[in-house]
């Protein structure tokens, strides 16, 4: 299966949406092209993390090659909306894994050759998502807990009330899917962690690996979190993607 290819400082795991604004011409034109009229794209192209490009320089001298990870993530665009200057945004979701093959550089943008990759439950699958369940329930807590004590030492009683407001209605309980593959990928979303800890994540071969790391790194995030420490996200991590 070959499809057009956007490399992305983001990863995009299956069944979750992930918004993109499309500035640059060559993914205007990718963007005009799987949206198209009978387009053999259907409206689905591929993205994978960058590990070395322009957008990971970090104020280092720009690497002349973009270089990815082989296991992206096919994303199907949902809505779509062209803005005067010719500007496209996007809302795609992830549809399914796949290992990345040998990518053509035509103009104006590149086409992948992918293969799907399986989805598998493995062992005890099932019986993880309720103890994953709990440990994210006490990962938003802890999340919300360290906003709001953070924010008091920095604003007035007025703001710190609007601060934790506002945690209450973005940090909401998220009740996950019974579906163990489902759920090990809705706590991928969620995990403020690097990006190359979700990319692993990304990459683990069945939902109960999955979720087993995700156990463990809920609980970690969590014990940093209460001991004052910010999550070892880096800068650059953090950065919404222009595209």
């Amino acid at each position: 299966m070959r499809l057009p290819y956007f490399p992305l400082h983001a990863v995009l795991f299956p069944h979750l949406p992930l918004p993109l604004h499309l500035f640059e011409e060559r993914y205007r034109a990718l963007a005009r092209d799987v949206m198209a009229s009978g387009s053999p794209y259907a409206g689905r192209f591929v993205v994978s993390m960058i590990t070395e490009g322009p957008e990971v320089a970090e104020g280092r001298p720009e690497p002349a090659v973009t270089r990815t990870q082989p296991i992206g993530t096919v994303a199907e665009i949902h809505s779509a909306e062209q803005l005067g200057d010719g500007r496209w945004v996007l809302l795609v979701v992830g549809v399914a894994r796949v290992a990345l093959g040998e990518v053509e550089r035509r103009d104006p943008y590149p086409v992948v050759e992918v293969t799907p990759l399986p989805e598998v439950e493995g062992p005890g699958a099932e019986r993880l998502v309720p103890e994953v369940q709990q440990a994210l329930d006490g990962y938003l807590a802890t999340v919300k807990r360290f906003v709001a004590a953070t924010a008091s030492k920095q604003e007035t009683q007025q703001e710190t009330t609007d601060v934790a407001a506002s945690l209450d209605a973005v940090l909401k309980p998220i009740r996950l899917p019974d579906d163990p593959l489902a759920a090990s990928y809705a706590v991928g979303g969620v995990l403020q962690v690097e990006l190359t800890r979700k990319q692993h994540l990304l990459e683990l071969p069945d939902a109960a690996s999955r979720l087993r790391a995700e156990l463990e790194l809920l609980r970690r995030e969590s014990r940093l979190l209460s001991d004052g420490a910010m999550p070892p996200v880096a800068p650059a991590d953090l950065r919404f993607h222009p595209n």
